[in-house]
């Protein structure tokens, strides 16, 4: 039979539903996330190469009443998987896709009997009753930003090392070995020198000693003499001699914009500076301004 005809079906339907999470393909990143593939049958169905293993799984209703509202989903699952310790204490660095599929047992295992019923990533995970439960928000979901980021302000919006941006990211990266770790604190061999400061904000990079995969955090604070940073997040895989590349922050002021050099013509990366500096702070009938 076809998906159609088991749907239609009052009796010849036995519904199955396919649960896979990956990484986002990314050509940079060393060690790709994923597949982790689970149903919730009980034998093992194989759907494109994949095989998805018999779980514990299950999902929250979807909706299909034409708006973005109640799209978001959950899905929990036993413990015991490899994703409890994907995001225990702190999601993945990579943007997790999630795909669910749905079929009947029976019938042929081709993309048209197994169709894609939801698409988008999972953002979140949280442990209750033995379960683990993720957050899925649909890829419809950016449709709900709204259209105008930039405002008139005096900060930068720009995203740091973005595509507006365009600061050279690796003239202000460096590099340090671990030399110990406590929690979220990191002790690293060799100091980032006299200008430790800069690093507050910034982003710190390394590879998983445990899986090989890419783990990015910010940094929240360096501690004096610039030996010891602070990161936001749980230091997963870290270990005494893992190698950081710790990438200078900003404070999104033409001040933190000087510091940073321009990555396709060199210099100063003030050119790039997306705030507006110069707003007035007294309006021409002479009231003062009371955003600034």
């Amino acid at each position: 039979m076809t998906f159609g005809t088991r749907e239609s079906s009052r009796y010849s339907g036995i519904p199955v539903t396919l649960f896979l999470l990956q990484g986002a393909e990314n050509p940079t990143a060393d060690v790709p996330l994923g597949p982790y593939a689970f149903c919730d049958g009980e034998t093992a169905i194989v759907r494109a190469g994949i095989t998805y293993q018999p779980w514990p799984i299950k999902h929250s209703d979807l909706s299909h009443d034409g708006t973005l509202d109640k799209s978001d989903i959950t899905v929990s699952l036993a413990l015991g998987s490899p994703l409890d310790a994907l995001f225990l204490a702190y999601p993945p660095s990579q943007v997790v896709n999630l795909t669910i599929f749905e079929g009947h047992i029976g019938d042929a295992v081709t993309p048209e009997n197994f169709p894609a019923t939801w698409m988008g990533r999972a953002v979140g995970g949280g442990y209750e009753d033995n379960e683990l439960h993720l957050s899925g928000v649909p890829v419809s979901t950016s449709l709900k930003q709204p259209g105008l980021r930039r405002n008139y302000q005096i900060g930068c919006p720009h995203v740091l090392y973005g595509s507006q941006c365009l600061a050279n990211k690796a003239a202000a990266t460096v590099s340090r070995a671990v030399a110990s770790v406590d929690r979220n604190k990191i002790t690293m061999a060799a100091t980032l020198g006299a200008t430790y400061g800069q690093y507050i904000g910034g982003l710190v990079q390394w590879a998983n000693s445990t899986t090989g995969q890419k783990e990015l955090r910010t940094i929240s604070a360096v501690h004096p003499a610039g030996l010891i940073i602070t990161i936001r997040g749980a230091g997963r895989g870290l270990a005494a001699g893992t190698v950081l590349s710790i990438s200078r922050g900003c404070n999104h002021q033409m001040s933190g914009c000087n510091l940073h050099v321009n990555s396709v013509g060199g210099g100063p990366n003030i050119q790039n500076y997306g705030g507006q500096p110069f707003i007035p702070l007294e309006n021409p009938l002479s009231l003062k301004n009371q955003f600034y």
